[in-house]
């Protein structure tokens, strides 16, 4: 236990408790939201055709989206449309973002859980 939670209020406690419950609130919610997203790492790169001919090679290479994904335990890559690309991009932002939520809501959740118990702490029965 913290040693500002030993030292707290119940009200103050339960006040935290609750803010923090508004907060986990608000990410679900956000979880929950309808929208796109690629499980994968997305990257942009240059890389070189092969052509002998081909500007690329002496250049920087074309541009190439990919997608990078696990499947069936194995690393795999896609090569994504241009037409597709922005909406890999937003996809791939997306799922970013849900990882990024998910890390914010586990940790939400442990600092209420240490809450909780000092709570539970607090209000047990002291027999002398």
């Amino acid at each position: 236990m913290l040693p500002a939670m030993a030292r707290a209020s119940r009200a103050t406690l339960f006040a935290t408790v609750h803010t923090l419950e508004h907060q986990q609130a608000a990410l679900v919610a956000d979880l929950l939201r309808e929208e796109e997203f690629v499980v994968g790492t997305v990257s942009e790169v240059h890389a070189r055709c092969g052509k002998p001919g081909c500007q690329c090679a002496q250049g920087a290479g074309h541009f190439q989206m990919r997608l990078l994904y696990a499947e069936g335990g194995r690393r795999r890559c896609k090569l994504v449309r241009q037409a597709d690309a922005d909406r890999v991009r937003r996809a791939g932002a997306r799922y970013r973002h849900l990882r990024a939520t998910l890390r914010a809501l586990a940790a939400l959740h442990a600092r209420e859980l240490r809450l909780l118990r000092a709570l539970v702490r607090q209000g047990g029965l002291r027999y002398r």
